[in-house]
């Protein structure tokens, strides 16, 4: 296998700590599609791994903190380390869902033929991550979430069980195992709303809140007055875990369900 880390594809650090979760019930295979074209020249490959992760970055809906993926594959057959082995990926579509597999994405365009370079190192990135945690599954983005991904050729082989070209088949997969659960356990709850109200809330409530939201990767400013800035922080943080599949009410109110979500909801 042809790896090539973090620190040799130029990647930027996350926004905040990435979330430990040393096993899961297997592989997802994802694309990116679009126009994207593989250049003759591997030399290339590796700008548009620092693109797909400052997409992601830059995304103002997701509010990703680092690339997606765990690993990354180009039409060379190379594996780029994207968040890497033993970390939760962000990339399944909810947070069930990224927390029963780890995340392999394919830098192929839509129109571009799935080639025997591509699927061996898809190959390579789903054995090692077996042999770093993953049970034997392997799935497509399009299992269990509503998405194109990974485009209807590269699914076919991966609902074939992403057999290595050249002969052998990957073994049968075990039986599920239980996703991890979160790790951290959220503070007791203060007894009081965090909200904008008159005159301004002030205190250490709302600076330990504001702490663990920046902590999170959210562009929050810690000063235990809870303004404007806050509302909206919170609003989006709601929203945000109501689409990853943790739902709270979007009310820019700091209420119990919310708080215990800022601390045990995993950042994605």
């Amino acid at each position: 296998m042809q790896f090539v880390t973090r620190d040799q594809w130029g990647a930027q650090p996350p926004k905040a700590q990435l979330s430990d979760m040393p096993t899961a019930r297997g592989v997802k295979v994802h694309w990116i599609g679009g126009p994207y074209q593989t250049p003759a020249d591997h030399a290339q490959c590796a700008a548009e791994v620092r693109a797909i992760q400052q997409e992601h970055l830059s995304d103002p809906v997701q509010h990703w903190i680092d690339i997606a993926y765990n690993l990354v594959v180009c039409g060379h057959s190379v594996v780029f380390e994207g968040r890497g082995a033993g970390k939760e990926s962000g990339a399944n579509g909810n947070q069930p869902l990224n927390l029963a597999h780890y995340a392999v994405c394919a830098i192929q365009g839509t129109n571009e033929p799935l080639t025997d370079a591509l699927k061996s190192g898809l190959r390579d990135a789903i054995e090692y991550l077996q042999a770093n945690g993953a049970g034997g599954e392997i799935l497509g983005h399009r299992d269990g979430y509503s998405t194109d991904c990974p485009g209807d050729e590269l699914y076919a082989w991966v609902h074939a069980g992403a057999p290595r070209p050249g002969g052998g088949s990957p073994s049968p997969a075990p039986a599920p195992q239980p996703a991890p659960a979160p790790h951290l356990t959220a503070p007791p709850f203060p007894g009081e709303l965090l909200e904008v109200e008159q005159p301004m809330l002030h205190d250490d409530n709302v600076r330990r809140w504001q702490q663990r939201m920046a902590d999170r990767g959210w562009p929050i400013t810690v000063d235990g007055w809870y303004g404007g800035q806050s509302a909206t922080i919170c609003r989006q943080f709601q929203e945000d875990s109501t689409a990853h599949g943790w739902p709270l009410t979007v009310d820019g109110v700091v209420g119990p369900q919310t708080w215990r979500a800022s601390w045990e909801r995993p950042v994605s």
